[in-house]
């Protein structure tokens, strides 16, 4: 039996550990895709903080998440932790507005949410 020294281990990359120790489905989620998820989800809550989600704007936000994803596979738990994270950031935007600041806010951004969801190509 041979030992080896520790000194002649060789380890793998730090980028490599990480990759082979997330699931397929994670690793073919790249960053674009993440960060257009995100954004679909930041949208979808600005527009709901808003009041302006109706049936057709969630149609749209719909059809625009399934665009995105193509024919990913992607573990509900990564559509949970991008949807968390996205909830959080519109959460804090709202926050930051102050009393009665959120109604610009809902008139740009909101409304530009709503209309590009209802623009969402079937």
């Amino acid at each position: 039996m041979t030992s080896r020294s520790p000194r002649r281990t060789q380890l793998a990359p730090a980028g490599m550990v990480c990759l082979l120790l997330m699931s397929p489905a994670e690793a073919a989620l790249d960053s674009v895709t993440r960060e257009a998820l995100r954004e679909a989800y930041y949208e979808i809550e600005v527009a709901g903080y808003c009041g302006l989600v109706s049936d057709t704007v969630a149609v749209g936000f719909r059809r625009q998440v399934k665009r995105i994803l193509g024919d990913s596979v992607v573990e509900q738990e990564t559509l949970n932790d991008i949807r968390g994270k996205a909830w959080q950031a519109a959460h804090w935007e709202w926050q930051n507005r102050g009393l009665g600041g959120f109604r610009g806010w809902c008139r740009k951004e909101g409304q530009a949410a709503a209309e590009r969801f209802l623009a969402e190509p079937p």
